[in-house]
C-alpha cells in the first residue's frame, strides 16, 4: 500500500473530535499494520485498511489462549513532534512472552516499524499536545492455522491497531481524582503461571473480581498474591505503588507483568529525584503504615488511591504531593516538555 494521503478543509490537520472529552474507549482509525508468520518468515502485509479480521476457526490463539498484547501510547510533544514511548520495551516483552507460550517472536526492528508506519498513517487522529489524550496503541500476537491439537501454532499473526483515548480513570489526575479500590480473594493468576506475561487470558480472570468491586461501589480489584494472600500483586489492570517515609514501594511478585510505566517511575524517583525506591512484598496490613498510596500503567499512567477496602476493614489515604512530582516528571519526558536523559522517546516521522 502506498503512502496515506489526507486532503483538509482548513488549518486544522486534526480530525473532528472533541479530543479533551475523551475516554478510554474504542474509536476506529483508518489504518493498521499487520505482518504474519509462515514458513520459516515474517511477511509484511503492512498498513490495511478495515477492523474486520478473518482467522481459520481452529487457531491456537482462538482455542488455547495462544495470544498475547501491549499496551502503548503515542502523543504530539511541546515541540510539536510525534513520540511513542519506549517502544523496543514493548518489543522485548512481547517477545519475551512468545517464548514463554512456545511460539515464534516479533522481530525487534518489525515491531519498531509497524509502531512508526500505523502511527504516521492515523496521523490525524493523534490528540494535540495539551489536550490530556493519546493515540493508544495496541499490538497484538496470536498463534493461527488449522488445528485441534493443544500445541502451539506454526503460524502467527502480528497487527497492530490504534485509537484515541482519553483517561483510563475518569476525573484524570490531581488532588480531588482519588479512586476506591476492593480487595479481592479471587486470583488473576496462578503461582508460577503466565501472571508475568501479557497473555489475554490473564485479562479475563479479572472481569468476575472487577465486576464485583465495581458492584460495591468501587473502582477495581485489588489482587493479593495468589499464594499465600497475604501480599499485594496489583490493581486491575495496573500496578500498585506506595510513599513510606521517604520511600517509594511496589510489590515483588512472579505473577505480575514487568510494567514499562512502573520501571520507568521507579528509575525516575531514584535517580532524578532521589528518593529511596524498594521492590520488595507488601503486606496487605502493611497498608496501616503507608503514607500515600497510587496504581500506575500505560492507561492509568499514575491514580492515587484515596481507600482500600477489605471487607469490614478500610484503609484511607490523602493526596500526597510527591504523586504530582512523580507524574509530571513522566509525563514531561513522554511529551518533550522535559529532557529526556534515559533516551526513552521515540519520534514517530510525520510527513
Amino acid at each position: 500500500m502506498g503512502k496515506t494521503r489526507y486532503y483538509f478543509t482548513g488549518d486544522n490537520r486534526k480530525v473532528d473530535l472533541d479530543f479533551e472529552s475523551l475516554g478510554f474507549d474504542y474509536i476506529p482509525c483508518p489504518y493498521r499494520f499487520e505482518a504474519v508468520y509462515e514458513h520459516g518468515v515474517w511477511r509484511v502485509r503492512g498498513l490495511l485498511e478495515g477492523s474486520t479480521m478473518e482467522l481459520p476457526e481452529g487457531s491456537q490463539g482462538l482455542h488455547y489462549g495462544q495470544q498475547l498484547f501491549e499496551g502503548m501510547k503515542a502523543q504530539t510533544g511541546a515541540d510539536g513532534k510525534v513520540y511513542a514511548f519506549r517502544p523496543r520495551d514493548n518489543a522485548r516483552r512481547m517477545a519475551e512472552g512468545a517464548a514463554y507460550l512456545k511460539g515464534i517472536a516479533v522481530p525487534e526492528d518489525l515491531f519498531v516499524r509497524g509502531i512508526e508506519e500505523v502511527v504516521a498513517a492515523n496521523h490525524p487522529y493523534i490528540p494535540p499536545y495539551g489536550s490530556g489524550a493519546a493515540l493508544y496503541l495496541r499490538p497484538m500476537w496470536l498463534g493461527i492455522g488449522d488445528n485441534v491439537g493443544v500445541k502451539p501454532a506454526a503460524r502467527y499473526l502480528f497487527r497492530i491497531f490504534v485509537t484515541p483515548v482519553g483517561p483510563y480513570f475518569h476525573g484524570g489526575f490531581g488532588p480531588e481524582q482519588g479512586k476506591a479500590f476492593m480487595v479481592t480473594r479471587r486470583d488473576r493468576a496462578a503461582p508460577h503461571g503466565s501472571g508475568h506475561v501479557k497473555a489475554g487470558g490473564n485479562y479475563a480472570c479479572s472481569f468476575m473480581p472487577g465486576s464485583e468491586a465495581k458492584a460495591h461501589g468501587y473502582s477495581e480489584a485489588l489482587y493479593l498474591d495468589p499464594k499465600e494472600h497475604r501480599y499485594i500483586d496489583e490493581i486491575g489492570a495496573a500496578n500498585f505503588l506506595g510513599l513510606r517515609g521517604d520511600s517509594l514501594l511496589t510489590p515483588q511478585s512472579s505473577s505480575v507483568l514487568a510494567s514499562v510505566t512502573r520501571l520507568s517511575l521507579l528509575q525516575i524517583a531514584s535517580d532524578l529525584l532521589g528518593w529511596t525506591t524498594q521492590e520488595r512484598k507488601i503486606a496487605l496490613e502493611e497498608l496501616g503504615e503507608m503514607d500515600s498510596a497510587a496504581c500506575c500503567g500505560t492507561a492509568a499512567v499514575i491514580t492515587w488511591i484515596r481507600r482500600i477496602a477489605d471487607g469490614d476493614r478500610f484503609w484511607d489515604f490523602e493526596f500526597d504531593e510527591r504523586w504530582q512530582v512523580l507524574y509530571d516528571a513522566l509525563v514531561g519526558i513522554q511529551t518533550a516538555r522535559r529532557d529526556d536523559p534515559f533516551g526513552w522517546r521515540h519520534e514517530i516521522p510525520i510527513e
